[in-house]
């Protein structure tokens, strides 16, 4: 499938046909990634977060509490029942 490279401000920009986007599962908004490589063929792929970038969304209202699992005191005396 063929696409048009057309001037966007001081950029270049190459607009997705939409069977594309949708077999790359791309919707508005999505981050992507560009790869160059010697020959230069270009590849476009999904850009996930970082950690420090999901950390960063880390908020007092989002965050779960804490949670005490079992009993203090009774680390390495576990009971089976069997």
């Amino acid at each position: 499938m063929e696409a048009l490279v057309l001037k966007w401000g001081n950029s270049l920009a190459v607009r997705l046909p939409k069977q594309v986007a949708a077999e790359a599962r791309f919707q508005q908004g999505d981050r992507i990634c560009l790869e160059v490589d010697e020959t230069g063929t270009v590849r476009i792929k999904r850009a996930f977060p970082t950690l420090d970038e999901l950390v960063a969304q880390i908020t007092p209202e989002n965050r779960y509490t804490e949670n005490e699992v079992g009993v203090v005191g009774t680390a390495g005396k576990e009971v089976v029942e069997w």
